[in-house]
């Protein structure tokens, strides 16, 4: 990430260079010093994107976060540079307010553009973590069942194990308000399960395991219908 990072600033350090040397011939009037300005202010508006983004380990679980504020900047600093280039050309021929007005329109749309990216940013975010608490609990139990599975010594509750395993392999990921309570009671009686499985108590082991299935299909079912 740090190495990514440094070959950003040095790309932009490049475009510094290469912007420095265009604007030099240019008559150093009024016109030239409002539009440099306004271009270290988009130069400085990527240095600060390509902080934050890799600050934040933009890259997460193959999906970019930040990728869009950083397509705004760059197309931020791309216009900005080469407007400002133009208006020094024609210092002579446009008036000082029009000046103004240019510039002051792209940095409205720029600051408009970063606004939506990070809105669009933080609701993916949230989206995200909603998602993750939303199959929180299946992981849980399934992790909780590969356990019990590994520690079952008896060739019938560990197959009575194994299918409740499969049982939730199969079964909807997602947990949901209407399905909370079932859940619960899908908790509970795993944990009675679980006593059963350790106790080699074969019988009830199995009455319990069959009972958590059935309350899986019964969640997949309101999970789908709704009720």
């Amino acid at each position: 990430m740090k190495r990514k990072l440094m070959r950003g600033y040095i790309l932009l350090a490049l475009v510094c260079v290469i912007y420095g040397i265009a604007v030099v011939p240019f008559p150093k009037n009024a016109v030239w010093g409002t539009v440099l300005v306004y271009s270290v202010m988009a130069v400085l508006a990527q240095g600060y994107t390509l902080h934050i983004m890799f600050r934040k380990a933009a890259l997460i679980k193959d999906r970019i976060y930040d990728f869009p504020m950083l397509r705004v900047s760059v197309l931020y600093l791309i216009v900005q540079l080469a407007v400002s280039l133009a208006l020094m050309g024609l210092a002579h021929k446009i008036p000082y307010y029009a000046v103004l007005l240019v510039e002051t329109v792209i940095v409205t749309v720029a600051a408009a553009g970063f606004y939506a990216a990070e809105a669009a940013r933080k609701e993916i975010e949230r989206q995200d973590g909603q998602t993750q608490a939303e199959l929180a609990w299946v992981r849980q139990i399934q992790s909780r069942v590969a356990l019990l599975g590994s520690r079952c010594g008896d060739g019938e509750i560990r197959q009575s194990v194994q299918n409740l395993s499969e049982e939730i392999r199969y079964s909807n990921p997602v947990s949901k308000d209407v399905t909370k309570e079932m859940e619960e009671e899908i908790e509970s009686l795993l944990q009675e399960a679980e006593a059963a499985a350790l106790e080699e108590d074969v019988e009830n082991t199995r009455l319990w395991c069959e009972q958590i299935i059935d309350l899986l299909r019964e969640r997949d079912r309101i999970s789908k219908y709704g009720g």
